[in-house]
């Protein structure tokens, strides 16, 4: 039955778990952060996990793997004129351990040992969520509802609105005071996850919120994101022919995200689009690649 809910056949997922070379490995070189992406085969399990999982229902706060939801949505629910506290799960993935996904299955969702046992070890590496997986974020918040479940309490008890994009919490509202802080850092201690990064913002103060600058003049890009993408912009304007196809892409891909939090980016967007067309265009008419 587990073979037939995830499209592939008794033997290929003996195959699968048999195998100890499903992922590949690689460090980014930006975060220097180690990443585990599940090869094709692999890889279409976890989507395929990934999509049934997104049925079920869940809390209004969680904003990441959510439909309809995302980082801007999860940023827009914190009002600016209120104090805000923010805190991170240090390295959430890879503490995130296949014994609580495990347990997800068993206890949450009714499935017999064996068969969480498989899907513990489909969906982990090296006794963790991967972090290069489609299932991750999902699986990440179902392996602890219970901790997040918890956190939300806390938070509403001290009249806080919550919001959660992965393991980026965020709490705003008369208790978002270093005392929250604390009261998160022990709920989550007994799951063994470890917070970092906590910050804490006054009324009115500008805060970054999942790549958001929430202000009291309304959503802006955050300055740091903003230098990036207009300093790409400049140099591809002063030397349009030294910027590939695929670094143009990816200003584009970066406009027109600004634009969605800035409408006043919109020109630059449509613009930079523009551009690329040619550009793609030119490449194909002199028998360049438009892969770049």
């Amino acid at each position: 039955m587990l073979a037939k809910r995830l499209h592939v056949s008794v033997a290929q997922l003996h195959g699968l778990l048999a195998n100890d070379d499903n992922y590949i490995r690689w460090t980014d070189k930006d975060s220097g952060r180690p990443i585990q992406q599940p090869k094709p085969f692999l890889r279409a399990i976890h989507e395929r996990v990934a999509k049934l999982l997104a049925r079920i229902e869940t809390p209004d706060y969680l904003h990441s793997a959510v439909k309809g939801r995302s980082y801007i949505t999860n940023a827009n629910c914190h009002c600016p004129h209120t104090p805000t506290v923010k805190i991170d799960v240090k390295k959430f993935y890879p503490s995130a351990r296949a014994q609580a996904v495990f347990h997800f299955f068993r206890d949450r969702m009714g499935c017999d040992g064996d068969v969480a046992g498989i899907l513990a070890a489909l969906l982990t590496v090296d006794g963790h969520l991967p972090t290069g997986s489609s299932a991750s974020p999902i699986l990440s918040y179902f392996a602890y509802e219970d901790m997040f479940g918890a956190i939300a309490e806390a938070a509403r008890q001290r009249g806080c609105v919550m919001t959660c994009y992965v393991d980026d919490m965020v709490f705003t509202g008369p208790g978002a005071t270093p005392r929250l802080i604390h009261e998160v850092r022990r709920i989550a201690q007994p799951y063994r996850l470890w917070t970092h990064k906590t910050m804490v913002f006054g009324p009115g103060e500008p805060k970054v919120i999942t790549g958001l600058a929430i202000t009291v003049d309304g959503p802006r890009v955050p300055n740091r994101r903003k230098r990036i993408v207009k300093q790409a912009l400049r140099s591809f304007r002063r030397d349009p022919a030294g910027v590939s196809v695929a670094a143009l892409r990816r200003l584009v891909g970066q406009l027109h995200e600004a634009a969605q939090i800035d409408p006043t980016w919109k020109p630059s967007a449509l613009w930079a689009g523009m551009q690329l067309r040619l550009k793609q265009v030119a490449d194909a008419a002199s028998g360049g690649s438009t892969k770049g």
